[in-house]
Order: C-alpha cells, then structure tokens, then sequence
C-alpha cells in the first residue's frame, strides 16, 4: 500500500509568486528597455560629435579657429588642453596631413582635431542625454499600477481569506464562529450563507448531542433494572427472547454513549506506548471469536502510541462486522509493516458493496442488503472517529472479493 499526495499551493501563494513574477520581468523589461536606449543614445550623441567635429575641422584648416571656438560653443563644449589618459578613442580618420579622433571619458564625449601639427581638442558632459525623463515615468509608471492592481487584489481575496479561517475553526468544532459581511455584493452573500450555514448546522449537532448523550445515560438505569428482574424472572419460553432484546439494547446504549465520548475529542484519551499484539488479544477478549474462524498473522508486532481501550473498540467493532458480514471462510487479521508506515488489517470474503464506502461512515447507515443483519449502523463511524482521534488513518479495499479494513498507523 503506497501513501501518495499531491501539494497544491493555496491561493495567496499563487498571487505572492505570480506578483513577484511580474516583479522581476518589469525589472528585466526595463533594464533591457534602459541599456537599448543608453546605446541609442550614445550612437546619436557620437554622430552629434563627429558632425561638429567635420564642421570644425573645416574652419581649422581654413584658420578660422574663433568661428571655430563659436562652434565649441554654441553646441555647448568646452576646449581642453589635452585628452584624459583613460580616454576611450571610439573611433579616428585621417591623412597625414589631418586627423579626427572622437572619445569618451567616461559621461564627456569629444573630439580632437589635428593639422599640420596644431591640435584642437573640445569636449562635453553628456550626462543628461543619457536620462529619458520620459521613459523613467513610464517605468516608474509600471511598476506603481503593478503594485497598486496586486493591493486591490489582495484587498478582494481578503474575505475569502477570512473564510477559509472560519472553515478551518468550524472544521476543528467551533460551530458558533461567524463572518463579518464585506461590502462586496457577491462576497456577502457568500458570507450570509455561511453564517446561515453554521448556525444551523451548530443547532443540529447541539441538538443531535444532546439527544444521544440524554438517550444513552437515560437507558442505563431502565436496563440495569430489566437485567436483574430478567434473572429473577422464572424460566419460561418468553426468556430467552426478551433477554436477546435487553442485550441488543444494552449494546445500542453502549455505542451512542461510545459514539459521544468520541465526540468531545482528544482529551479523553490516555495515551501510551503498547504492541500491537497487545491491542490485538485485547480485542479479540471480548469479541467471541472461536479459534477455528481466524487466520492471525503478526509479521511485524510494532509499538503503538495511543489509548488502548479506545483503539481495542475501534479493532473490535470491525472484527464484529466482519464476523456479522462475512459469505464463508476465516475472518484475517494481519499486522506489518507498509511503505510510509504500519498497518494493521481486517479482512473476510463477501460480496462487493453497492453504495460509496463514504456512506458506510456516516452514523447509523445502514445498506438495504444488510437488514436483516442485526446491527445499528455506528460501528465504523465510531472505529473512524477513534482513528481520527489518534490521527489514524481507516483505509479499506476490495481485493480477490474480499472486504479488507486497515488501520494506517504513520511511523
């Protein structure tokens, strides 16, 4: 038997992982976006350079270095006496006679001219041509409606995160929790229902308990009676019939009052460490199993942290469902060890179910095929409420037309 499962990342996680998705491809864009339109640039401020640096060489082989100087100034340069040592050349032509060179140091980008062994070099800081004013908006633009779209999302799914809490409280026996109504016209409804909801299902389970906890401790005392005027009754052929429905009565009561304890939850239990050996012959003591009827295998006897008494009713009602259900053969019951854990089966030959095993759980259930099968319909709900306690598994298949129920006890 293979344990498998399936992680799913709940809602708010998908929209925090899709945000920061969305987060990190805006950065991508934009720094991508920035580098193309630092290069542009930097190509359109070189073709300014060496456009002025044609015009200007033309005048200084003329000799005409204060139109010239007009040149260097009109367009915003200054002369220099010489190129910085760490100055980039981008790129130079020339003869022997002339020569261009037009660099870059660091955001100043110039051009120094060459004739006839005089030397004219000019140069400006282009640092404000390189910041798009217009295109850090538009980014800083983005990133604001993102964060801003992600805010108003979270502000929608708040209720829901809300609901999700009071589920999880209304699943742990908080009955009477409540939602506030949000604004939103379809969440409040959504909230409305729920409230409607748990109010009355907190009104049915209050009213359920009470029946079956007044129901069971209520019996006790008449039975207890009937028991002994039974015994003191002499005998007669009306005897043994009235002593079977005291019996099946006493046994009812039994397991509405079992079926109740369960229902108040974990602080019932005593828990400790035993065998599952242990656990087994405990159960097996009051079950009125002849020896003949049962295959035992215990290929593995395994520690066991939980409430024996509990648990020994929990093994004994599916070995008595086994015992009331079975077509032939002997009733199995194995413990071993399992990938992921231990198990601990009960199995006997019968016919396949016809209803959804989930039915079968469900508190006094009974299937039409079994009516005339004594029974009330509470024994595997209360073996699943006793598992649930332990935190148990009560897995079951139908294997080679066999009924088998487990306990999956995690390591």
């Amino acid at each position: 038997m293979k344990i498998t499962s399936k992680f799913m990342p709940s809602l708010f996680v998908q929209i925090y992982s899709l945000f920061l998705i969305s987060m990190v491809l805006n950065a991508m864009i934009a720094y991508y976006s920035s580098v193309a339109s630092l290069k542009q640039n930097e190509e359109s401020i070189i073709t300014q350079v060496a456009l002025l640096a044609q015009q200007s060489m033309i005048e200084f082989i003329n000799g005409n270095k204060t139109l010239v100087e007009s040149f260097v100034k009109y367009y915003g340069f200054s002369r220099v006496e010489k190129m910085e040592a760490d100055a980039h050349i981008v790129y130079g032509y020339g003869n022997d006679l002339t020569l261009i060179k037009i660099f870059r140091f660091q955001e100043n980008y110039g051009f120094m001219l060459e004739y006839s062994g005089d030397t004219y070099i000019a140069q400006k800081d282009f640092s404000k041509e390189f910041i798009s004013n217009d295109a850090n908006l538009w980014i800083f633009l983005d990133f604001f409606v993102l964060i801003l779209t992600f805010a108003i999302i979270l502000a929608i799914l708040h209720p829901m995160k809300i609901l999700r809490f009071s589920l999880e409280e209304f699943t742990k026996g908080n009955y009477n929790i409540k939602i506030p109504i949000p604004k939103e016209p379809q969440l409040a409804l959504l909230a409305k229902s729920f409230n409607a909801m748990t109010t009355k299902i907190s009104k049915l389970l209050t009213t359920r308990e009470f029946i079956l906890r007044n129901i069971g401790h209520e019996l006790k005392t008449p039975l207890s009676k009937a028991k002994l005027a039974l015994e003191l009754m002499p005998p007669n052929t009306q005897k043994p019939i009235v002593s079977k429905c005291i019996r099946n009565l006493d046994n009812l009561t039994s397991q509405i009052l079992t079926f109740e304890r369960i229902q108040e939850g974990r602080d019932l239990l005593d828990k400790k460490d035993f065998f599952v050996e242990t656990l087994i012959l405990r159960a097996l003591e009051t079950s009125f199993l002849q020896e003949e009827d049962l295959n035992l295998e215990i290929s593995k006897n395994f520690k066991i942290y939980g409430d024996l008494d509990f648990l020994a009713i929990a093994l004994r009602n599916l070995i008595e469902n086994a015992k009331k259900y079975r077509s032939g053969g002997k009733i199995g019951i194995i413990a071993k060890e399992s990938e992921g854990g231990f198990v601990l089966a009960v199995s006997n030959q019968g016919e396949r179910l016809q209803k959804d095993m989930q039915e079968y759980f469900e508190p006094f259930y009974r299937d039409k095929n079994h009516e005339l099968i004594a029974g009330y319909g509470l024994g595997l709900s209360i073996v699943r409420g006793i598992l649930e306690l332990h935190n148990m598994q009560l897995m079951y298949e139908y294997q080679d037309h066999k009924h088998i129920f487990y306990f999956l006890i995690h390591k």
